[in-house]
């Protein structure tokens, strides 16, 4: 450890007693590293840990490089006390600072012998937040055992015989959704006793930087992961790791400031109506980089006080808002239950594919599931599970088309599914792979077409218009399908991945013969604007088509009371409705 900033740190060497953790003759810097590595009280290693920033960042800066605002101790506090930390932040709560200087501290505290991996979209973007904290911060303390090579978005730790060490210090990992391979390959060729991983901006990355490190670096010794980000999507990166522990409906998005998380770990959020400036006088806030009135004034005037782009940035809420840019929104398939499972009864199993064409080309996909009756008497489809087929490229005796085929039949076959209890995507270059399926295993599927007009089937039974006056084509009737049975409660399981990819696709309007006609947005404007195709929703709407053409399930207004009363009521109710005899329902009929 050489340079002037660090040799004036070491210069009293003495014995320490830091809260009972007795501490050799050393300068105060490594007692106070010492003590926040060692010290088994979360309040003394916080207490440590501003000892350290005050040596490193405020004695001798000619202006404090960190400042212990109300929203900076919590950030310490909750870093210091939880594995796994999510972070929602309105913009300009400092949260990238913060946790830029814990980094810091949490390396110097073991540097031999800690890695910590800071994720981001690209290095450009990355030096305009966390990255560029850190090397800010670092460059104000010369002597640190650490060489810098911003180009590469590395610091790597420089041990006392001059030598570098790859596998210690702090490493920028670029993320962005379309180079998340390439991410998680980093990811899971590092390795080192002390691993730390910060996802900065994590609604803007791929989901598959947040299970490589909860698969792969969570088996080190010591390992934390904090993420921080805008609040946006509930079914993006982020909003996945934020999930209450009980689900979204156990917590009040806009008053609630912290809840437990599903992955074990805890949410908090700097809401900027609560901003440390707000308990000073606006005309000389004392923190000038975060929130103040006039600015949060203004921010309300500009985008609306109840406006989603004001919630997120400037209250961090995963707002609860009905505004549907796409044809699905999260409101509706939360709400409806359509992300819970219930149980089931003369459930009866089923499956659908959307194949992929061509080899490294979108993911085939199969969606399993179930159709039968929920405790209340609804007729529903419930999503069980997903899986992606993959042909082997090494086997030039069969033809890629016929892997697959293959490779479905059996995976129908092992989870009890028959095949008129299958459907597949026939659509264009998909009719031959059909053909195949037909002869490797029985004619009996069904093929569903997203080409071509909308059908004459009903959209619900109390809304008897046909598909045809509502939608343009085949592909959106199939896509907004849905519709109607989230809000009759029929469908059950849909996945973040699934939902995701239903919020995403948006769709406008046309006038038509019947009025107003919807058309969803193209698959190939889909993949241009997100990078990928939606073949989860793909397979799952082909699944839902499944069993509206074999099973009968139709959107039926589901009936109100307790279990005791509500079928024979709902038995009076079906008798009016004479649609229903080509249903499910039909037996209700008689």
């Amino acid at each position: 450890m050489q340079g002037k900033k660090f040799e004036l740190a070491l210069k009293d060497d003495m014995s320490w007693d830091f809260g009972g953790l007795a501490i050799q003759p050393c300068n105060a810097l490594t007692a106070y590293l010492y003590a926040f590595r060692e010290h088994a009280d979360p309040k003394a290693k916080e207490d440590a840990f501003w000892e350290i920033a005050n040596i490193l960042w405020v004695d001798g800066q000619p202006q404090p490089l960190l400042e212990p605002h109300k929203w900076a101790k919590q950030t310490v506090r909750e870093c210091i006390r939880e594995k796994y930390l999510a972070l929602g932040g309105s913009a300009g709560s400092g949260k990238s600072y913060t946790m830029a200087a814990f980094a810091i501290v949490e390396w110097l505290c073991d540097p031999a012998n800690t890695l910590v991996l800071v994720t981001s979209t690209t290095l450009t973007a990355a030096r305009g937040r966390i990255w560029g904290c850190i090397m800010k911060l670092l460059d104000a303390v010369p002597g640190l055992p650490i060489k810098i090579r911003d180009s590469i978005g590395s610091a790597a730790y420089l041990s006392p015989d001059g030598s570098l060490a790859e596998t210690a210090g702090i490493r920028l990992i670029a993320a962005e959704k379309s180079q998340s391979r390439d991410a998680v390959g980093k990811l899971i060729g590092l390795h080192a006793p002390r691993v730390v991983l910060i996802a900065d901006e994590l609604s803007e990355l791929s989901e598959a930087i947040l299970q490589a490190g909860l698969a792969n670096l969570n088996q080190t010794p010591y390992f934390r992961l904090r993420a921080a980000s805008n609040p946006s999507s509930r079914f993006d990166p982020f909003g996945i790791w934020s999930e209450p522990k009980d689900g979204w409906d156990s917590v009040d998005p806009i008053n609630d400031k912290r809840w437990r998380t599903k992955y074990g770990g805890l949410f908090i959020r700097f809401d900027a109506e609560d901003s440390p400036n707000l308990e000073y006088d606006d005309a000389d806030p004392p923190y000038p980089y975060l929130p103040t009135r006039k600015g949060i004034d203004e921010a309300k005037d500009a985008l609306g006080e109840k406006s989603r782009n004001f919630m997120r940035m400037f209250r961090a809420v995963f707002a609860e808002s009905d505004e549907a840019e796409g044809i699905y929104n999260e409101m509706e398939l939360m709400r409806s239950g359509a992300m819970n499972k219930v149980e089931l009864r003369d459930a009866r199993k089923v499956a659908a594919c959307d194949p992929s064409f061509t080899s490294g080309g979108d993911d085939t996909v199969i969606a399993f599931g179930e159709v039968g009756y929920d405790p209340s008497g609804q007729f529903v489809l419930q999503l069980d599970e997903m899986i992606k087929l993959h042909d082997d490229a090494t086997d030039k005796s069969t033809p890629r088309t016929f892997q697959i085929a293959r490779l479905i039949k059996e995976a129908c076959v092992k989870r009890g599914v028959e095949a008129y209890d299958f459907a597949i995507d026939a659509t264009a270059a998909g009719n031959p792979m059909a053909d195949v399926l037909a002869s490797e295993w029985s004619p009996e599927f069904l093929r569903v077409q997203f080409g071509g007009s909308a059908s004459d089937k009903p959209v619900s039974a109390s809304k008897r218009t046909p598909a045809s006056h509502l939608f343009v084509n085949r592909v959106s009737e199939l896509w907004f399908a849905g519709k109607e049975l989230i809000r009759c409660r029929q469908l059950r399981g849909i996945t973040n991945d699934i939902a995701k990819e239903m919020c995403g696709r948006t769709y406008d309007t046309t006038k038509g013969q019947h009025g107003l006609r919807m058309r969803a947005e193209s698959k190939l404007d889909y993949k241009r604007r997100h990078g990928s195709s939606p073949d989860s929703a793909d397979a799952f709407f082909v699944l839902v088509e499944l069993a509206r053409d074999r099973h009968g399930l139709l959107a039926v207004e589901p009936i109100k009371g307790d279990d005791e009363t509500a079928p024979l009521r709902r038995n009076l109710t079906f008798k009016k409705l004479d649609v229903l005899k080509h249903t499910n329902y039909a037996h209700l009929l008689d």
